[in-house]
């Protein structure tokens, strides 16, 4: 593995456009094609990009009447063309997205009973694993919606699911800090990962839970993040991420990434050189894109100029990354009317940031 210095000298993002929105986006994903950059809007709307290869992208026209709630997860097959999306009323659709306006393929209204919080495609393109806040994880097809099969077992919400590589098993995460590895094509639950440092009961609430995983390229390693809690009442807790060896089950490494006020891990990917990128989301208004050595005390990129992040994507040439966060300045009701007496709610710029010399793509 490179050293600490060769990684930063290599890898470290600087930020070179930035897209406004008129909108709060959840996330945003490129492409497997690399043209495309999709993220999902808080009215239920598909916002594209067309990544031409040159910075500022282009906005196409954004797709509607297909979801009802917040639109958050977005995921792609490798081959073939298909994007699924899923939103907070518990829609999962399947699209064909390589056109000039994606096409409907199917959907399932009642997919789950309420909040679809995440989804993962299987590494043959076959199958969408979902999950929510049902305490539920579901398999289905991805060629024409039928339900393959059903995970039950989890007593909390489950907000994150991810298949492993190989593709015979996948991981779900609810908010306790409960990570279970389930056999894919038999159902059963086969393992567990004690991942309940990222859960506290407090003043009368529950903190934390597994908001993010991720799987290096050969899923040697699982990567679970979320919060460590300090308190609740406004939320406050250290943005961690736990490495743990997958066959095992040990947890290798604790990464902190922030201070009490940075709160959340919201997304995360295993980078094939071996290190770790996550954003964070915290209270007021803070916000960070990190880059992290596993064995080191401290990331060794770290960006605050984005206020609360929600999602990050690498684009597959290795060498862009796409972090969505929340306008600067953000105070939800307590903003004031503008000077034509209009509330202006939040939006979710989307920061665009280049890696100097990356030469491979990410895992995860």
């Amino acid at each position: 593995m490179a050293t600490t210095e060769q990684l930063q000298a290599r890898y470290a993002p600087s930020e070179v456009h930035q897209i406004p929105m008129d909108r709060q986006l959840h996330c945003v994903r490129f492409s497997p094609c690399g043209k495309y950059l999709i993220g999902g809007d808080f009215d239920a709307k598909l916002r594209r990009f067309a990544v031409d290869g040159e910075e500022p992208f282009t906005e196409l026209p954004p797709v509607a009447g297909h979801h009802g709630g917040w639109l958050q997860p977005i995921e792609f097959t490798s081959e073939g063309g298909v994007m699924l999306t899923a939103d907070s009323w518990g829609r999962i659709s399947a699209w064909s997205y390589d056109e000039e306006t994606p096409q409907l393929k199917w959907t399932k209204e009642a997919a789950h009973d309420g909040w679809v919080r995440m989804l993962s495609i299987s590494p043959d393109g076959k199958h969408v694993a979902s999950c929510g806040i049902d305490k539920t994880v579901r398999l289905w097809s991805t060629a024409d919606g039928e339900l393959k099969q059903e995970f039950s077992g989890h007593q909390h919400d489950v907000l994150s699911v991810r298949f492993h590589p190989r593709g015979e098993f996948l991981v779900s995460g609810d908010l306790y800090g409960v990570i279970k590895k389930w056999d894919a094509a038999g159902g059963e639950c086969v393992g567990e990962f004690d991942a309940s440092t990222l859960f506290l009961y407090d003043r009368l609430q529950d903190i934390g839970g597994v908001w993010a995983m991720a799987f290096d390229k050969e899923g040697k390693t699982l990567a679970a993040a979320g919060t460590k809690p300090d308190h609740g009442g406004t939320v406050q807790g250290v943005p961690t991420t736990l490495l743990f060896e997958f066959e095992s089950g040990k947890l290798q490494h604790t990464l902190t990434m922030g201070a009490v006020k940075d709160c959340y891990v919201h997304d995360v990917l295993l980078h094939d050189d071996g290190f770790v990128v996550a954003v964070t989301s915290g209270t007021p208004g803070t916000g960070q894109l990190l880059l992290h050595k596993p064995g080191d005390e401290q990331p060794f990129f770290v960006s605050t100029k984005t206020a609360n992040c929600h999602s990050l994507s690498l684009h597959p040439d290795g060498k862009r990354l796409a972090v969505v966060s929340t306008n600067k300045g953000s105070n939800g009701n307590g903003r004031r009317l503008n000077k034509d007496g209009e509330y202006e709610g939040n939006n979710s710029p989307i920061h665009i940031f280049q890696l100097p010399a990356a030469e491979q793509p990410a895992a995860g």
